[in-house]
């Protein structure tokens, strides 16, 4: 009967090796706690004049601004300076595809157990589709161009070692740090 359990153990082992994932790069869990919101920033309404006429040209773009303020919380093993990386995230109007609308870093310096506060804000601007006069007199379309809100992810590293991570959306997570 032993020799049976040790050859179940030996092959239930064996498929825990065998299905091991590589490494992963060097990360630390739960050494900074990263708080974000994001906000809509809304500019002031500009009063339209309606005077029945069809206006000429393309449509203006439309302008999303969005801000994030982002609370940072140490481990009583943090020492040091810390690099805090924000990349927004927007789906490509084109392409359909998301993309890294835009990344940031800012450096904060925290010692053990303390606290800091950073803040950003990005715009994300889209032109829908629509069409114009061609030089033949022709209307042609125009495709949708820019980028539309998706979201979030702030990473915090202490020197290379990814001691933090936050996104307003899991998925977001699973995509490389760029």
């Amino acid at each position: 009967m032993k020799t049976l359990s040790l050859l179940s153990t030996f092959l239930v082992l064996g498929t825990l090796v065998a299905q091991a994932e590589p490494a992963a790069p060097a990360r630390s869990t739960a050494q900074v706690t990263l708080r974000a919101t994001d906000k809509t920033v809304r500019p002031e309404k500009e009063k339209k004049k309606d005077d029945g006429e069809k206006k000429e040209g393309p449509p203006k773009p439309e302008t999303v601004t969005k801000s994030l303020d982002v609370a940072i919380s140490a481990a009583k093993t943090i020492k040091g300076p810390l690099k805090i990386v924000i990349s927004w995230y927007g789906r490509d109007a084109t392409t359909k595809k998301q993309v890294m609308a835009n990344k940031e870093e800012i450096e904060v310096t925290l010692d053990a157990g303390q606290n800091a506060k950073a803040a950003t804000t990005f715009a994300y601007a889209t032109t829908p589709a629509h069409s114009r006069k061609g030089p033949d007199g022709k209307d042609e379309k125009v495709p949708a161009s820019g980028q539309t809100y998706t979201g979030w992810v702030v990473r915090a590293y202490e020197g290379a070692i990814l001691v933090g991570e936050s996104a307003n959306s899991p998925t977001l997570l699973k995509l490389p740090a760029e």
